[in-house]
């Protein structure tokens, strides 16, 4: 009972350093607004407590609804979602991770008329202002059981929008651009919610700090406003993810993003003809200079340079553009003839993706230059993995040292063995592709050029010298997939027969 009085201090400085470090943390969060979010998908989450998480997760399942993926945000990291749908009823459920509110649930649906209800016992939100139309109800003790009593005690006679499980992640970041629109347009947090949230937390905030600190929050409101303007305008990176993601979601997120196919609404020859003539015509005017003046000051090269330069770029610029206006419609045609395969246009450029069962891909090319080798490659990160695997052309300096390397596969004689090598770290592995019809398909992509294949885990890439990006070549980049397609569906299938025996 003496320890009784030590306890209690203990516990309320405890409480007030943690509410302290909580209105901190909102502060930051309203001085640092992230104004867009984008869900990645993910096979699995670090969560706080996995117990708790898997409880919660098998509610939402026993009561009817559907999983819509798990995903992480790496706009705000911590963060985990993980969504559910009740297709009958169109009800959407959320379990979050949040590394200050822990991980809690929100239930909801949207009305078609933009209205919507959430309930939720997230320990913190409660005091900040909501969108007209938008019900927001917080019981932060309440059960999962509670919340959706509440939940359906609220619920209004009106039509609600549909929405599938795989459209829970791009509703998911509409809803959240729509609140942050709206705060936007406010201006940001207002000062009576930064009182609000002080006196929540038991800060004491004057009236000269909450000045001060309203004003910084607004300021840099508008700056990020702006800064998203600007990151909106700009091209959205066409990168293939390290980790496997689901091919749904991953596609549907990257169809989202992808911009118009872009198009010229000019002759193109024209064009090179007059920017063509505008560099030679300054070139032979830089030669009369200087056979008229003989000595040319640092001033007038440097002069000439600069504008040499506009019409030079401005050529290599339109080439560019040119080129991908011209690839843009074949490889529509390709991914409309592709299982899986869809285009995907980032700014201008453009580039061909894979979304199947056991793997998501790209496709990359590169036209080759005096330092740089043409190639076509196709790039896949797949379900499972295993170990290191290179499978390359044999070319004259290994038929005449031969290949000694430890890591090297010992392959039974024959074309494959005699025109390839085999190395790595997993020889099994590389054991049972060479028994599958894997051979076959590398060496016939010796049409294209030299071809190679590289297995690190759970990538492949298939590679051959060339490019096939020409519009006169359609027939042979075809070809190209067909092969590399097959090549990468026998290693993900022979990844899953590794993985399932040696679990076995």
């Amino acid at each position: 009972m003496t320890n009784l009085p030590l306890i209690l201090i203990i516990v309320a400085v405890a409480v007030i350093i943690i509410g302290y470090l909580i209105f901190r943390f909102i502060i930051n969060f309203y001085r640092n607004p992230v104004l867009e979010i984008n869900l990645t998908p993910v096979e699995d989450a670090k969560w706080s407590d996995r117990k708790k998480a898997a409880d919660l997760t098998d509610w939402f399942l026993r009561n009817g609804f559907e999983s819509a993926g798990l995903y992480e945000c790496w706009e705000m990291p911590g963060v985990v979602i993980s969504g559910f749908i009740l297709p009958s009823e169109q009800i959407i459920g959320v379990i979050y991770e949040h590394p200050i509110g822990g991980i809690y649930v929100d239930i909801c649906l949207e009305y078609t008329d933009g209205g919507s209800l959430t309930v939720s016992n997230a320990p913190i939100g409660h005091t900040m202002d909501h969108m007209p139309q938008q019900t927001k109800l917080y019981y932060k003790d309440a059960t999962v059981d509670e919340l959706y009593g509440y939940f359906r005690d609220e619920i209004r006679d009106s039509d609600r929008k549909t929405i599938s499980k795989e459209e829970f992640a791009s509703n998911f970041e509409a809803a959240y651009r729509k609140e942050i629109k709206w705060r936007m347009d406010r201006g940001g947090p207002t000062s009576s919610e930064v009182m609000r949230i002080a006196q929540e937390m038991g800060e004491v905030v004057d009236s000269e700090r909450l000045h001060d600190t309203m004003q910084e929050i607004q300021d840099r409101w508008v700056r990020e406003g702006k800064k998203l303007g600007r990151r909106k305008k700009r091209a959205v990176e066409a990168v293939l993810p390290v980790n496997f993601q689901q091919p749904g979601a991953f596609r549907q997120a990257m169809e989202q993003k992808s911009s118009p196919i872009p198009t010229l609404n000019i002759p193109a020859l024209p064009v090179y003809v007059v920017l063509a003539s505008a560099i030679a015509y300054w070139l032979y005017y830089g030669y009369q200079y200087y056979k008229v003046h003989f000595t040319i000051s640092l001033t007038s090269m440097i002069i000439f340079f600069i504008i040499f330069l506009v019409p030079f770029i401005a050529l290599m610029w339109f080439r560019g553009y040119h080129r991908f206006v011209r690839i843009c419609p074949v490889l529509k045609r390709v991914a409309d003839l592709r299982p899986g395969a869809f285009l995907f246009i980032s700014g201008t450029s453009p580039a061909l993706f894979y979304a199947r069962e056991q793997w998501i891909g790209k496709v990359h090319f590169q036209e080759g230059g005096e330092h740089q080798d043409a190639f076509t490659r196709v790039d896949a990160v797949t379900r499972h993995s295993s170990g290191l695997v290179l499978i390359s052309r044999k070319d004259l300096l290994t038929k005449i040292i031969g290949w000694s390397d430890k890591d090297a596969v010992q392959l039974p004689e024959g074309d494959f063995s005699r025109r390839f090598t085999v190395s790595g770290t997993d020889s099994e592995f590389a054991g049972r592709l060479i028994s599958s019809g894997f051979p076959e398909a590398v060496m016939v992509l010796e049409e294209f050029g030299k071809p190679s294949v590289e297995i690190e885990r759970n990538t492949v890439a298939v590679h051959v010298d060339k490019d096939l990006s020409s519009p006169r070549k359609e027939s042979s980049l075809i070809r190209f997939l067909e092969l590399a397609e097959t090549i990468i569906e026998t290693v993900t299938k022979a990844h899953s027969n590794y993985e399932n025996t040696g679990r076995d």
